[in-house]
């Protein structure tokens, strides 16, 4: 019997675990441009939570994901969640004293 690191799904295994690293990093890098957005919204007096701009991310994300054979609605809710925590972001840094976090980019 093998052990799990010599199945035949290692080299599958570790090709989805590099793209997960990949994928974390992306959003670290999204999040960083979410508190960049939410300092120019506060700057200039715009809503943390903008319902039409949150719909257009969602349908353009889902069209996205069906042009690559993934399910819209898996894609939406997805993205639903990044959303939803942008948002709780973007009005934790609208709440401090000086309108920035010590949060690292």
């Amino acid at each position: 019997m093998s052990t799990p690191d010599e199945s035949p799904l290692a080299p599958l295994r570790a090709e989805i675990d590099a793209i997960d690293a990949e994928l974390v990093a992306l959003l670290g890098r999204r999040f960083g441009v979410v508190r960049r957005v939410a300092d120019v919204k506060h700057r200039h007096g715009i809503p943390a939570v903008l319902p039409e701009r949150i719909e257009a991310v969602k349908r353009q994300a889902a069209a996205r994901g069906e042009a690559v054979g993934l399910d819209p609605g898996f894609v939406a809710g997805l993205y639903q969640m990044i959303i939803d925590e942008a948002c709780r972001t973007e009005e934790r840094l609208f709440a401090a004293p000086d309108g920035t976090s010590d949060e690292g980019e």
